[in-house]
């Protein structure tokens, strides 16, 4: 029964830190759509780190093109 217990225990704060980073993402993509600031730099560290689990924390082209020799090893 004590198995049990901690089973749900421990679904129940992973899938409560599971919808609150969702929703934290949601928001901070929500206040850049708003703002419209997706072609500057991030307001805030939430939409930072939106930006960085969505994939526009990639490198720009312009800044460094693919001929650049910045990115090869």
């Amino acid at each position: 029964m004590a198995g049990l217990v901690t089973f749900a225990l421990a679904l129940t704060v992973t899938s409560g830190i599971l919808i609150g980073a969702f929703l934290a993402v949601s928001f901070a993509i929500r206040r850049e759509d708003r703002r419209g600031s997706l072609t500057i730099a991030a307001p805030s560290r939430a939409c930072q780190s939106a930006r960085h689990v969505t994939g526009f924390h990639r490198l720009r082209w312009d800044q460094f093109g693919p001929r650049s020799g910045a990115l090869t090893g």
